[in-house]
């Protein structure tokens, strides 16, 4: 009988210990152990309406986090061009075509994003540290 409930015992124990061994970590796989490839960030997109220089429609402020990769789409019915302060990044924009400029917010912070022409702030980004 006692050797019984030794075995009993060991074979749980052992089970218990695989277990443990083979269940699925907590920690995302990476590509390369999964054989799987990475998939690309997700775009934050914000859009806008400019008429007249003046902002029509989309967010006076947009607050992301570090790391965020943003997308604007801006629409003018006039040419100008987008300048994103503190990045040093512009997109032309021409009169009621859609203009697309896409950054990778790696810097924290508070920026301005402004029409050249209309000398008017479109929207402010506050990229938080992540």
């Amino acid at each position: 009988m006692r050797r019984i409930l030794v075995f009993v015992v060991v074979g749980v124990a052992l089970l218990a210990v695989l277990l443990v061994w083979f269940s699925p970590s907590e920690r995302p796989a990476t590509a390369a152990r999964s054989g799987m490839q990475e998939q690309a960030p997700a775009v934050l997109t914000k859009g806008f309406e400019i008429k007249d220089g003046r902002r029509v429609a989309g967010p006076a402020v947009v607050s992301v986090t570090q790391g965020t990769l943003l997308e604007l789409q801006v629409v003018s019915d006039r040419d100008d061009e987008l300048h994103v302060h503190g990045y040093d990044r512009g997109q032309a924009l021409s009169a009621n075509e859609p203009g697309t400029l896409r950054l990778k917010l790696d810097r924290a912070g508070r920026f301005e994003v402004e029409l050249h022409g209309a000398h008017r702030t479109l929207t402010t980004l506050e990229v938080s540290p992540q």
